[in-house]
């Protein structure tokens, strides 16, 4: 449209620091004087690779010829270039690298790509009453180290910068799942301020145009029914031709976190502390077992923790009240217990007892707490690796209690269910457990190590072969005797 009349041919010429591409089909070739004809199926490319220092310090010259090769008019492009990029630790090295391709892209495993997000859920702030992600403002240096570092980088004339604004944001979706930090300089120390998270979707950069700006992200939910684990944040430059304008994006770059799913730690792990519940009153006392667990530990050299009838209300079942787990990121791993929705003597011990710095609680509650036997962690185990019908599961399985697919009966509640399905890297397996009373997995299976290639083995309990043992030791004068004492 903007050629002159009676132009048959151009040619393109820019300052240094421009690369000047030209798109066209094969048979489309230049003179031998570097003009091209004016073809509409050829396009004109220019890209910068250096920043620029003041403001249309580029410059792109074309000339329109004649076909008799007389110049007919002179067309100028002046270009300011600016960076730019909102960068994170895409390659999961641990450190946060600039010019990743594809940072809107997350993919699993080794050889994958895309950040790693924790969920705060551990308690290093002192004096806070629940987990760190319920505190909407850094009370211990320590509480970044469980977050993830996001740099946004601009550089450009400071001129273009008081034209144009810098825009950090995050979808609506996505805002009630994170929390953004801006680290900025105080008098005597660095001050973090909340600027992006559930009641804040777009913050607005002070000072662009000067390098890096440090950014902290907090997560602050767990993968779960609705939630994939995905969120992700974008930088804007916005031109805004007046301070009331809302802006026109020009140019967005965006990045993706993936919350670290929940793991749960099979029971062939070397065991780093054992819990265990003291019942010292009545009948029922459990001295003689906790002797012999503590002589078991000292020669397995291994830290014994014994809950007093005080803290755990004189409830001894304490597998069935938590199961232990950790969350891992490029940066962190610590350790994560989950709360049964059981809520018997031990319903609190987890969250005052255990939660602290790095050691982090999450729990799940179904509606109106109507809970079955089946709800227990005695009815929650979790394999060794395995490979299974040649598809790996490097992490384990899952396994789950349940009643026949196609029958009806209690039933691990949806709100747990949804929670381990959602984590998705121990693809969740269920298993017929509700011929029995309680219902359990752990009544009739567990895992033990094995020193061979596959490590481990399952060991399942067979009722025929212990009706069978009872029935002889009943027949040979036993049949009064105790099974168990303390």
């Amino acid at each position: 449209r903007s050629t002159p009349r009676g132009a048959a041919s151009f040619d393109v010429h820019a300052t240094p620091a421009v690369t000047v591409h030209m798109i066209h089909s094969p048979a489309t070739k230049p003179t031998v004087d570097s003009r091209w004809p004016l073809d509409p199926d050829i396009e004109v490319m220019v890209t910068i690779d250096v920043t620029s220092r003041t403001v249309d310090d580029n410059q792109v010259k074309i000339s329109y010829y004649d076909r008799e090769g007389r110049e007919l008019a002179v067309a100028w492009l002046y270009l300011t270039c600016v960076e730019v990029s909102l960068d994170v630790d895409w390659s999961r090295s641990g450190r946060v690298k600039s010019k990743g391709k594809d940072k809107a892209k997350w993919t699993w495993g080794p050889d994958g790509q895309g950040a790693v997000l924790l969920v705060n859920c551990d308690r290093d702030s002192p004096g806070a009453g629940g987990t760190d992600s319920g505190q909407a403002d850094v009370r211990t240096p320590a509480d970044l180290q469980d977050m993830s570092v996001m740099l946004l980088r601009t550089q450009g004339p400071s001129a273009i910068f008081t034209e144009y604004r810098v825009v950090l944001h995050v979808p609506e979706s996505d805002a009630d799942k994170v929390r953004v930090f801006h680290a900025v300089r105080g008098d005597t120390h660095p001050l973090y301020k909340p600027v992006l998270g559930p009641d804040k979707l777009s913050y607005v950069l002070d000072n662009a145009g000067h390098g890096d700006s440090t950014f902290y992200v907090e997560g602050l939910a767990f993968p779960d029914r609705g939630f994939s684990g995905l969120v992700s944040f974008s930088a804007s430059l916005l031109e805004v031709p007046h301070k009331d304008s809302p802006g026109t994006p020009i140019f967005t770059d965006t990045v993706v976190f993936r919350v670290a799913p929940w793991i749960m730690t099979p029971n062939t792990q070397q065991p780093l502390e054992v819990f265990v519940c003291s019942i010292k009153q009545g009948s029922d006392s459990n001295e003689a077992f906790l002797e012999g667990l503590r002589a078991l530990l000292r020669k397995a050299n291994c830290k014994l923790t014994v809950c007093s009838e005080q803290d755990t209300r004189s409830d001894r079942w304490i597998q069935d009240e938590l199961e232990f787990g950790y969350v891992e990121g490029p940066h962190k791993t610590f350790p994560v217990v989950f709360d049964s929705p059981r809520n018997r003597g031990l319903k609190d011990f987890a969250f005052k007892k255990i939660l602290g710095p790095d050691f982090g609680y999450v729990t799940r509650e179904p509606p109106g707490n109507s809970v079955t036997s089946l709800d227990s962690f005695g009815n929650l185990d979790v394999s060794p690796p395995v490979t299974v019908r040649g598809k790996e599961y490097p992490l384990g399985r899952i396994l789950i209690g349940s009643p026949l697919p196609w029958a009806s009966g209690r039933r691990m509640c949806k709100a747990v269910r949804d929670f381990l399905f959602a984590q998705t890297v121990q693809a969740p397996l269920e298993v017929y457990s509700e011929w029995l009373s309680v219902g359990h997995v752990d009544e009739f299976l567990t895992f033990v190590p094995a020193l061979d290639r596959k490590g481990f083995r399952l060991l399942l309990a067979s009722p025929n072969a212990c009706y069978k043992l009872f029935k002889e030791k009943q027949q040979q004068g036993h049949g009064e005797a105790t099974q168990f004492i303390g």
